[in-house]
């Protein structure tokens, strides 16, 4: 079977957000008539974003700035998965978070509680926080060493920008498991866990999706995980000389969605 007999099985598509749809607050090329062509060809997606400093709602507002339209059911964050888990692990619940204000909404509406005092909790959660500091480290060192679960969001240790490379959870993650000699239960993109939430989600099977994005790390090792077909974009983080040097391979590679756009569009013709 050859690459346009694969794409063409394919009823939907799992889509990263940073550095595969934008950058920052940059829309990427194409990104706004990509997803314009997959609701005109009837094909299912989910915007599937490691990000938990945003709630669905926020980037439903984001994507609208960028002219992109999309509703809350179409975007599974890692705080959303993060949440989730917690909520099947243990009912009432008790959390210590290093995170944003939307990763913290979202264990709330779990019913999960959240403090600030270094007593017993069930779990330390660690997301994206652009104030963490010594005493939060310090802090989650604490109550881990005590017995709490240490859960991540997801390990991406950077994120794209408009123009730069940011510190993302992961680098923080890693600053928590150094301090606590523990590793974390992993939520997000290339956990599974996410993965079968997502395909949930779309109603569909992994031999039924394509999982879009631009990390090897964890949109292209998740795929791998969930034996779906992939496909990389060189927009955000992972870059041509990355793939010979990986042992994750993509199944397609394009510079960018227009060029994914143009051989979707391919396939189809060639189908009729």
């Amino acid at each position: 079977m050859n690459g346009e007999e694969l794409a063409l099985n394919l009823k939907g598509f799992l889509i990263d957000l940073d550095g595969s749809i934008y950058r920052g607050n940059m829309p990427l090329p194409y990104s706004k008539e990509f997803i314009e062509f997959l609701r005109e060809q009837g094909i299912k997606f989910l915007f599937l974003t490691n990000n938990s400093t945003q709630l669905p709602i926020e980037y439903v507002r984001k994507l609208k700035s960028m002219n992109i339209e999309s509703d809350e059911n179409e975007i599974l964050t890692s705080g959303v998965a993060t949440a989730i888990y917690l909520s099947n692990l243990k009912k009432n619940g008790k959390s210590y978070v290093i995170g944003e204000e939307a990763l913290k909404k979202a264990i709330k509406d779990v019913d999960w509680d959240i403090t600030e005092e270094t007593d017993y909790v069930d779990a330390v959660v660690v997301g994206l926080d652009r104030s963490f500091n010594f005493e939060k480290l310090r802090k989650a060192n604490y109550l881990i060493r005590n017995g709490a679960k240490f859960i991540a969001t997801n390990p991406d240790k950077t994120f794209p920008m408009e123009n730069r490379i940011d510190p993302g959870a992961g680098s923080l993650v890693a600053a928590v498991s150094a301090a606590s000699e523990k590793k974390p239960i992993v939520i997000g993109k290339p956990s599974l866990y996410m993965g079968k939430i997502a395909l949930s989600k779309l109603g569909l099977k992994s031999s039924e999706v394509g999982i879009i994005g631009d990390r090897l790390d964890t949109d292209i090792l998740l795929g791998k995980r969930l034996k779906a077909k992939t496909f990389l974009v060189l927009t955000g983080i992972s870059k041509k000389e990355d793939i010979s040097k990986s042992k994750i391979k993509p199944d397609f590679v394009f510079e960018n969605l227009k060029e994914l756009t143009m051989f979707l569009k391919e396939c189809l013709k060639n189908k009729s």
